[in-house]
């Protein structure tokens, strides 16, 4: 894995679906240029009465704002289609003759994990300066980067690991099912899936407890459980579906 994790993480990080998907790492420039046009309600950040935001909350916001979007997570989909389809379709499975498929496979998985980690790292830093450069002038915004009690903070932080958690679950279920569908049916697969959790994550109850971004309407009663859930359950989808990946993908015909 050691050997191969390099070249095949500078290959992913090459390819022109990663740039597009890294490009929505920058959506708080688009609140920063918005925040001057004054009246405008585009973007336009409200809190109630004797409520002030932190940066811990600017980053849930806009975080939130640009998952609700879609775009992402389908440039996710479309990367991860992207890695492991083209050899396929391209009929260059030959390059890996000498390999092993297995770690092949995983070198490719962890490489797109990897690519996400790189995206919110950017995002919150982008975010972070933002906040501290523009933000914290409004009559809205404090300077503190945590929220005023812990129980807020918490549940901030809370809805950003659900929403790295989804994106994971993202790549592993696409990974899989595009090994054994076509392109066409994976994304339409995809996007049914995202919606899907979509929803579920606004109604709560036992259904959205499926997915690692329907924990976060628990936090009020069980936080701890609320953040072991959303790991436990993407643990759980990577372990199981990660190896019907990688069988198949071994199975594959040169």
């Amino acid at each position: 894995m050691k050997q191969i994790f390099p070249a095949v993480f500078s290959s992913v990080w090459k390819r022109k679906e990663t740039k597009i998907y890294l490009s929505f790492a920058l959506f708080s420039l688009i609140y920063l240029v918005a925040s001057f046009f004054g009246d405008s309600n585009f973007m336009k950040i409200t809190t109630d009465d004797g409520f002030k935001i932190s940066g811990i909350d600017f980053l849930d916001m806009m975080m939130s704002s640009v998952d609700g979007f879609i775009l992402p997570t389908l440039a996710i989909y479309f990367l991860t289609i992207s890695v492991f389809r083209r050899e396929l379709d391209d009929h260059t499975l030959f390059l890996y003759r000498d390999l092993s498929r297995t770690r092949v496979f995983f070198a490719k998985y962890l490489s797109i994990i990897s690519i996400v980690a790189v995206f919110y790292l950017l995002f919150f830093t982008v975010s972070t300066v933002v906040y501290y450069t523009r933000v914290v002038h409004q009559p809205f915004a404090t300077t503190d980067f945590w929220a005023t009690t812990t129980s807020v903070t918490l549940k901030s932080v809370l809805n950003l690991l659900g929403f790295l958690m989804k994106d994971i679950f993202s790549i592993t279920v696409a990974s899989v099912i595009c090994l054994y569908v076509n392109v066409g049916t994976t994304m339409v697969t995809a996007l049914v899936l995202t919606i899907t959790m979509m929803i579920t994550s606004i109604i709560g109850g036992p259904v959205a407890m499926l997915f690692p971004n329907g924990y976060t309407k628990l936090a009020s009663e069980n936080m701890a459980f609320a953040f072991l859930g959303t790991v436990t359950i993407t643990l759980l989808y990577s372990l199981v579906l990660t190896k019907l990946g990688a069988k198949k993908f071994k199975g594959l015909e040169f």
